[in-house]
């Protein structure tokens, strides 16, 4: 049965905003939550057998997202696919608690152990700071999709999806101080790991974080950096450490780098279950029980998050110390903005007198901007952006200067599929992943 999606509230060539004000319901209780959880359905604890049948039907599961969380005025963001389910919504705290538990009776959390508040805590990653407001407003954006997190190897599945071990957040901070040979690795973007990472408690050093701007670059990254003639070496049986955002990313990308790497005799993949947001929520409850103090936390900054609020950090130390400066002026800063140019839409941290002006990634930007603005060819106007300055000097960081990764342009994944005639010349336009 075809699935009707639900447009998006965003105008064509825009992008996810990266601030917001409140307009529902929590603005006056202030107890808007944000969920963060996925599942892979043949990942450990797997979905049962007599539920294996009911995975392809995406209609069941797009159906009963939309239901929900129209009926509790809940917005978000629900990708669906024959794998699993990648979710991220936001409401009032009374919808959010009874959504969960609606969740939890759905035939797809079948095998999950979530009959405790503790499990369903570690498995939702609850955060306070946002609502439905932070995606736009209720209902949640609910897509059926070929992976829930593009990762740019088709159909990649692990091949032993038990290979890597899964730490919990004080697994992950005990082994990071006790293992002499920590490798932290960020699996995240570029724009991401700018603005908060993990730091080796041992040495001071922050964790190595690729200058990746999607995650569908990692297995050209792991390829390129991690293996064969180009792999970094070390002396000694290496502990690699890999975290993202919510854990999703590390599933499949740690399982590649594990597959994939240029290994030594010992070199273990590790992985820190739950993300950066469940490693701050432990240490928010550490901090608040007496056992640890702030400083004691090994994440430096803040975590960025793929909503209207930007970042998250410690609730229990809320003016953590920016790592991170203005793109303008070069002043300490975690204030996030983006460039204005059209069609680039790259995440910057600006602070809020820089945000005054015309903040840009880079000069060749703008100027491509005035170049499509005296442009009134319909040919020309038709043809994907080209990448810019500060992006081929990225680009050329992570690969090589010779090396040249497709596409070549920006914003050309985000193209709509449609087709223009143009002076009787017929031009298809579709989006590239």
């Amino acid at each position: 049965m075809p699935v009707e999606m639900k447009e998006s509230r965003l105008p064509t060539g825009s992008s996810d905003p990266v601030a917001f004000t409140c307009t529902c319901a929590a603005s006056q209780s202030g107890d808007g939550l944000v969920l963060l959880f996925y599942r892979y359905f043949d990942a450990s604890p797997s979905l049962p057998t007599p539920y294996q049948t009911l995975r392809a039907k995406s209609s069941s599961l797009v159906e009963f997202h939309t239901a929900s969380t129209e009926k509790l005025n809940i917005g978000g963001k629900i990708r669906i696919a024959n794998e699993g389910f990648n979710i991220t919504v936001g409401g009032t705290k009374i919808a959010i608690e009874e959504y969960m538990q609606e969740c939890i009776s759905h035939w797809s959390f079948s095998g999950l152990d979530l009959s405790t508040p503790e499990e369903q805590r570690q498995f939702f990653k609850p955060t306070p700071g946002g609502c439905a407001c932070v995606f736009g407003g209720s209902p949640a954006s609910v897509r059926v999709t070929s992976e829930i997190t593009p990762m740019g190897v088709t159909n990649y599945v692990p091949a032993q999806w038990d290979q890597i071990e899964s730490l919990s957040p004080e697994e992950f901070h005990e082994r990071c101080h006790s293992d002499p040979a920590t490798m932290l690795l960020d699996v995240r973007n570029h724009y991401e790991s700018r603005i908060g990472y993990f730091v080796d408690p041992k040495t001071g050093e922050a964790a190595l974080r690729p200058a990746i701007r999607r995650f569908s670059q990692w297995p050209q990254y792991v390829k390129k950096q991690m293996s064969g003639p180009g792999a970094s070496k070390t002396t000694g049986p290496r502990q690699i450490m890999t975290y993202c955002t919510g854990g999703i990313r590390c599933e499949k990308g740690a399982r590649f780098l594990q597959e994939n790497m240029e290994k030594d005799d010992g070199d273990r993949v590790c992985t820190l279950n739950g993300g950066i947001a469940a490693y701050l929520t432990w240490m928010d409850d550490e901090i608040k029980s007496g056992k640890k103090c702030p400083e004691d936390s090994l994440f430096r900054g803040r975590n960025y998050v793929f909503d209207a609020r930007g970042s998250t950090g410690l609730d229990t130390s809320p003016a953590t110390e920016p790592v991170s400066t203005c793109h303008m002026c070069r002043n300490s800063c975690d204030r996030l903005s983006k460039c204005r140019s059209k069609g680039c839409h790259l995440v910057l941290v600006v602070c809020e007198r820089c945000e005054l002006g015309d903040p840009r990634c880079c000069q060749n930007c703008e100027d491509f901007d005035k170049q499509a603005s005296s442009n009134d060819s319909e040919i020309e106007k038709a043809r994907p952006r080209p990448i810019c300055t500060c992006e081929r000097e990225r680009e050329a960081e992570l690969w090589g200067a010779n090396e040249e990764r497709t596409p070549g342009t920006q914003g050309w994944r985000k193209a709509k599929k449609k087709t223009q005639n143009v002076h009787g010349i017929n031009i298809q336009f579709k989006a590239i992943d």
